[in-house]
C-alpha cells in the first residue's frame, strides 16, 4: 500500500498483466487484498509484444516476471528482467523519480524553446515591418528584384529604399551577427535611416552614411554591454532619374555595375565599418553616369562566402559569371538562378550566413 501511494505521488500508474482470465484475476486480487489493477491477456497478444515470446503459459515462464517502465509519451524506458519481488518496488520508484525529474526538465526546456520561438516570431514580424517593399519603386526607377535568405528566420542583413519623382535611394546593409542579435542591430539601423532619411533632397550617400555612422556609434556607446563590437557593412546609392547619374558610398561592400555590353565593373568600397571608430575622417563618394539598361548589383558577403561540403567558398568570380551569363533574362529569373546555383553549390552543407542580393536595372 505504501508503494502504491508513492506511485500516485509521482502520477504513475502501476498495473499487472498476465495470461490469466478476468475471473482468475478477480479471485487472485480478492485472495491477496490486491489494490493493483490487473489486465487479462489470455491470447498473449500484448505480452508477446513486450517479451518477444508466446511461451508465457508454461510452468517455467509462469514463475518468471518482467516489468517495463513506460514514459507519458509511450516510450519504453527500462526493462526489468528478472524481477526481485522483495526489492522491485523500491527499484522502480527510484528509477521513476529520476525519469520524472528528466521529464520535468525536458518540459521546462520545451517551454523555454516555445517562448524563444514566440520571441523570434515577434522579432521577425517587427523586422519585416521595417523592411520596405522594393516593388514600390519599379514604376519610376526601373526593374528591381530581391534575393533575401536569412540564415535563420531573422537575420543581420537588411535593405532600405526611398524614392520620389527626382531620385531613388537604395541601400543594403550586413550587420554584425545573424539570428536575433543580428536582427536587433538591423532594427536599430533601419530606425536610424527612417529618422535621417526624412529629407534626402539636399544630402548625398556619403553624407547619409556619415550621419548613420554617427547615429550607430551613439547607440552602441550608450548600450556597450549589448552592442560590444557591433557594427555594419553597407552600400548606399542614389540615382538621379533625369540625368541617369548615380552617386555611391560604401562601407566594405562593393557595388557591381553591368553596362549593356554585359561586362561587370566593381566599384571598390571604403575599408571601414559603420558604428565603429575609424582612422578615416571622411566618407568618400563616387559618381558616374549610367546607360539605359544598366544593371546594379548590391549583395552581402554571405553569398560569396557560402561553403560547400569540401569547405570551398562560392566566391565572387562564380557569382559574377552567373550574372554575366544570364544578362538577357529578367531580374526575377536572374535572382532565382543565383539562389539555385548557391543551393547546388552548398549540397548538404549548412548555410553559413545571411544572404541578400538586390538586382536593379535602370
Amino acid at each position: 500500500m505504501r508503494s502504491l501511494k508513492q506511485f500516485d505521488k509521482l502520477t504513475a500508474l502501476p498495473f499487472g498483466i498476465s495470461s490469466n482470465t478476468v475471473e482468475q484475476h478477480a479471485q487472485f486480487a480478492k485472495n491477496h487484498e490486491l489494490m493493483l489493477p490487473l489486465l487479462a491477456d489470455p491470447e498473449l497478444k500484448m505480452i508477446s509484444q513486450y517479451t518477444g515470446s508466446k511461451r508465457f503459459g508454461n510452468f517455467s515462464m509462469a514463475a518468471s516476471r518482467q516489468s517495463f517502465l513506460i514514459d507519458p509519451q509511450g516510450v519504453l524506458r527500462k526493462v526489468y528482467n528478472p524481477v526481485n519481488i522483495f526489492t522491485h518496488a523500491d527499484q522502480v520508484l527510484s528509477d521513476l523519480q529520476t525519469l520524472t525529474e528528466v521529464i520535468d526538465q525536458l518540459g521546462s526546456l520545451q517551454r523555454r524553446q516555445r517562448e524563444m520561438q514566440d520571441s523570434i516570431t515577434a522579432a521577425r514580424r517587427i523586422q519585416q515591418s521595417l523592411l520596405p517593399d522594393l516593388s514600390s519603386i519599379e514604376n519610376s526607377s526601373g526593374q528591381i528584384a530581391l534575393m533575401f535568405e536569412p540564415l535563420e528566420q531573422i537575420g543581420g542583413d537588411c535593405y532600405w529604399v526611398q524614392s520620389n519623382s527626382a531620385q531613388t535611394w537604395v541601400g543594403l546593409f550586413d550587420c554584425t551577427g545573424h539570428g536575433v542579435p543580428g536582427a536587433f542591430i538591423t532594427m536599430v539601423l533601419l530606425s536610424g535611416l527612417q529618422r535621417l532619411g526624412n529629407n534626402l533632397t539636399h544630402t548625398s550617400p556619403a553624407r547619409l552614411l556619415e550621419q548613420l555612422d554617427q547615429y550607430l556609434r551613439e547607440v552602441f556607446e550608450a548600450e556597450q554591454d549589448k552592442f560590444s563590437s557591433s557594427g555594419a557593412e553597407g552600400v548606399l546609392v542614389c540615382l538621379n532619374h533625369q540625368q541617369k547619374k548615380l552617386n555611391f558610398a560604401s562601407a566594405r561592400r562593393p557595388l557591381w555595375v553591368q553596362q549593356p555590353d554585359g561586362m561587370i565593373k566593381e566599384t571598390k568600397p571604403q575599408r571601414r565599418i559603420l558604428g565603429q571608430p575609424s582612422k578615416l575622417q571622411q566618407w568618400e563618394e563616387q559618381s558616374f553616369t549610367l546607360s539605359s539598361g544598366s544593371r546594379l548589383f548590391l549583395f552581402s558577403d554571405g553569398i560569396p562566402d557560402e561553403g560547400n561540403p569540401e569547405g570551398f567558398s562560392f566566391g565572387k568570380h562564380r557569382l559574377k559569371s552567373i550574372l554575366q551569363h544570364h544578362e538577357q533574362v529578367s531580374l526575377a529569373e536572374l535572382t532565382s538562378k543565383v539562389r539555385s546555383a548557391i543551393q547546388l553549390w552548398r549540397e548538404e552543407a549548412i548555410q553559413r550566413d545571411d544572404q541578400t542580393l538586390i538586382a536593379w536595372e535602370v
